[in-house]
């Protein structure tokens, strides 16, 4: 079902329209905000043809899974977003995507999210006896998908620390599985900061950029800044996750060296006395040594002090 919202510039208030009923031509101070997130394949199809909008940005818009993208034609223009959806960095279930196209005097959006409270933050509020700048719910849906990750990151600075401290005192296979997982998600929000990072800053070094249809240099400016923020807290952060596993591979690393090290010294000192007991274990019927009375005595101190000889030996050297 087709949502639409029109903005009567003559009694200053909005009032929710059927599809029949759109003006051909829309007055100069009318908005429109044309909702498709309950709307079938057909119906959003038959809204995208109506604005003639161009096949390429109407594929686009109609994709639930896209990377963030600023494109244009004349009239409208294209812009997807991907907000953080998930309550925190422990799992990773799928962005909340903003579609968006938009003029001076209609937006025309699709929000795929599964969180609730989220989605109700990313509609445009609708003000009685108000006009609403498209511009401005632009402006509030980029800051809210901004604000999406930044919450998030901010609350996992904290549990990150306590992570750092645990594998500090003694790390576990259990904190290494959360490790991976943190790493496996920020990777991912990542990929979409970065996106998005550069659709803000293209606009600095395009003069007829899309955005400065609408916004001004300040504007874009201040939404460049939040993505670049965002973008170099999650790539600290994945660093320094990637140091705590290289940290808990190389303790571990040298804790399997240690314990390798004694049995290479037990192994060292026990081979020779293994050999001498292998020699006098054979059942041969002449062996001079075994005609003597104190022969196993003797072998026996024998293997005694060359045992400690080796441990002197290991010692000295600085093995042990």
């Amino acid at each position: 079902m087709i949502s639409l919202n029109y903005y009567e510039p003559e009694t200053q208030q909005w009032q929710p329209i059927t599809f029949n009923q759109l003006p051909t031509q829309l007055p100069a101070d009318a908005r429109l905000w044309i909702n498709l997130n309950d709307a079938s394949s057909d119906e959003q199809q038959t809204i995208l043809q109506h604005f003639a909008i161009a096949p390429t940005l109407a594929e686009d818009f109609g994709r639930q899974r896209h990377p963030p993208k600023l494109e244009a034609e004349t009239h409208f223009t294209l812009l997807i977003l991907r907000g953080y959806a998930d309550v925190d960095f422990s799992e990773y279930s799928g962005s909340a995507q903003v579609n968006l196209l938009y003029s001076k005097q209609v937006l025309i959006s699709r929000i795929y999210c599964h969180n609730a409270s989220l989605l109700s933050q990313l509609k445009p509020q609708i003000k009685t006896k108000q006009s609403a700048d498209i511009a401005e719910w632009i402006k509030h849906l980029i800051l809210t998908v901004s604000a999406s990750y930044l919450e998030k990151l901010i609350n996992f600075e904290e549990e990150q620390s306590e992570l750092e401290d645990g594998m500090l005192q003694r790390g576990t296979d259990e904190q290494m599985a959360r490790i991976m997982r943190y790493r496996s998600v920020l990777r991912k929000i990542n990929r979409n900061l970065a996106y998005q990072k550069d659709i803000f800053a293209d606009a600095f070094y395009e003069e007829q950029n899309p955005l400065l249809r609408h916004f001004s240099a300040t504007d874009v400016r201040d939404f460049y800044e939040k993505f670049e923020r965002l973008h170099s807290m999650t790539d600290l952060y994945y660093d320094q996750l990637s140091d705590l596993v290289e940290g808990y591979i190389s303790t571990t690393s040298h804790q399997i060296n240690e314990r390798m090290k004694v049995l290479t010294i037990v192994s060292t000192i026990f081979i020779p006395l293994t050999f001498i007991a292998g020699i006098y274990g054979m059942n041969f019927v002449y062996m001079p040594e075994l005609q003597i009375a104190n022969a196993y005595f003797i072998v026996l101190i024998l293997m005694a002090l060359g045992g400690i000889a080796g441990l002197i030996w290991f010692k000295i050297r600085g093995w042990w």
